[in-house]
């Protein structure tokens, strides 16, 4: 579910602003989910890389917080790049500030993405939309056993970008039925493969509104990770 802010700043132009942390999550030994810094940093910049690239704005810098400690900040760091970089975002710069007062017992990050877009208006639903869930929800150590049904940012981008896209919402810790309310502001019955209940995490789906003829290429390029979510009373 998107926090995205829309901001003014020229007349044509708008800044749009993510944000997202993480805790509990890292190589602390309080830590509940035990994983490197680096993948930390990497999950935490998908979040906001594709709530950025869902309202259709061009990453341009990142701001870090991080609670841990100095010694994980450039392995955050490394993390938050191989996002980036896997999404054609190389050389984005990073900057931020570091807890190192006090020792937390348990790794933190905070992550803010501040991108730039031509100035467009929300999209007004007609209720003629079609709609699928890209990759399917999961949580915690459920993440990092199944990325391989996770999409990318790159592939979110990718499909953003096709002919007939209306619409595209990254799912987080709502769930899918949630973030389908919030989206669209309709109240119906949704039918999927998929637990509509569950945390997506770290935004390990996205939802998107398309015309019905667009679906065959959207379907091509999501593959297997393409899950069609039947509307009810829309």
């Amino acid at each position: 579910m998107t926090n995205a802010i829309i901001l003014p700043l020229e007349t044509d132009k708008e800044l749009v602003i993510a944000t997202d942390n993480s805790g509990a999550i890292g190589e602390k030994e309080a830590d509940l989910v035990k994983t490197s810094n680096q993948i930390v940093g990497k999950f935490a910049c998908r979040v906001v890389l594709m709530e950025c690239l869902a309202e259709y704005a061009e990453p341009a810098a990142v701001i870090m917080q991080n609670f841990t400690n100095e010694e994980a900040w450039q392995a955050y760091k490394a993390g938050v790049y191989e996002e980036l970089n896997g999404a054609g975002f190389a050389g984005l710069p990073i900057t931020g500030s570091t807890e190192s007062n006090f020792q937390t017992l348990q790794s933190g990050l905070g992550l803010t993405l501040i991108g730039k877009r031509g100035k467009r208006n929300r999209y007004q639903w007609t209720g003629r939309e079609s709609f699928a869930v890209i990759g399917a929800p999961f949580t915690g150590q459920a993440v990092l056993e199944n990325g391989g049904k996770i999409p990318s940012a790159a592939l979110l981008k990718k499909i953003a970008d096709t002919a007939g896209i209306k619409s595209i919402m990254p799912v987080g810790s709502k769930g899918i039925a949630a973030t389908f309310q919030q989206w669209t502001g309709l109240r119906t019955e949704l039918e999927s493969v998929l637990d509509l209940q569950a945390s997506a995490g770290p935004s390990t789906c996205f939802l998107i509104a398309f015309e019905q003829g667009s679906k065959t290429e959207a379907e091509q390029l999501a593959g297997r990770l393409f899950h069609p979510l039947k509307v009810s009373n829309c």
